[in-house]
């Protein structure tokens, strides 16, 4: 899978990469969408230097392994008690330094990653033990996504492919998990008929949360019609406002939300 260095450390790795090619790098950071093969890239490199994928939790629960290993710590942000919980950084920056790892590799959904805070909270033990590299994973390639397609059983990816692109949905075609979850729908209903049938399914399978971890706490302990009238009123802002995003303090070309299930837009 491709990778590319984060904005602010850009430098003639900024082009697209292979995530490999960053394996003599003390210490990565990587980041990515849910979904976006954070994990199942941890696992496949984990295996090949003939280690385990451990969790933040277990990391933090766990006797320290064998030194000289390379450390791969997956779902920082399941951990994390939400996007203030500083605590479980400074937790996991503690155990580090009790573990004499060759390298670590840390993975988190890029929206939970607090950027410059974190990599402050971080810096003690990545300064001390050779530096490190933020990076997020990028979009599938039409060679990828044709491939993610034959694996789930769709015999014609390239008609696939330019069916969803047709129907307006593209953006599903670009993260691994998404077009996985449009495929099954696809191969066991076809696709829908009306357009309405179409923005009703592609809606669910978005609210959805689909990593465990996350259904049993946070966000994901919601179900889709209880996150359904929050969304649509972020969407409808951001279609009034014209920003290009939202956040929860604002900034420049972006519009702050707080307690936006009380917002009238909500009650709809």
């Amino acid at each position: 899978m491709f990778a590319r260095l984060t904005r602010g450390r850009r430098t003639k790795a900024s082009r697209r990469s292979a995530f490999l090619d960053y394996a003599g790098t003390a210490n990565v950071v990587l980041l990515g969408d849910p979904g976006a093969g954070k994990s199942h890239l941890f696992e496949e490199v984990a295996q090949a230097v003939k280690t385990n994928v451990l969790s933040a939790r277990a990391f933090l629960n766990m006797p320290p392994g064998p030194a000289g290993a390379v450390l791969f710590i997956d779902g920082l942000d399941e951990r994390r008690a939400g996007r203030s919980d500083q605590a479980t950084i400074d937790l996991i920056v503690q155990k580090l330094f009790t573990v004499n790892a060759a390298r670590v590799r840390l993975a988190c959904r890029e929206h939970d990653w607090l950027g410059g805070t974190d990599l402050a909270a971080f810096h003690p033990y990545f300064a001390q033990s050779g530096g490190h590299v933020v990076l997020a994973l990028e979009p599938l390639t039409e060679a990828e996504q044709r491939d993610v397609l034959q694996k789930t059983g769709v015999t014609d990816p390239g008609q696939f492919i330019k069916d969803a692109e047709g129907r307006g949905l593209s953006q599903f075609l670009i993260n691994p998990q998404n077009l996985i979850m449009l495929a099954e729908v696809v191969l066991k209903m076809d696709w829908p008929a009306t357009r309405w049938e179409l923005l009703e399914d592609t809606t669910v399978l978005l609210l959805k949360e689909h990593n465990r971890a996350r259904v049993r706490s946070g966000g994901g302990q919601y179900a889709v019609n209880e996150v359904r009238p929050p969304a649509s009123a972020a969407c409808a802002l951001r279609l009034i406002s014209e920003r290009r995003g939202h956040k929860s303090r604002g900034g420049r070309n972006r519009f702050a939300v707080r307690k936006l299930s009380n917002d009238p837009l909500c009650q709809a």
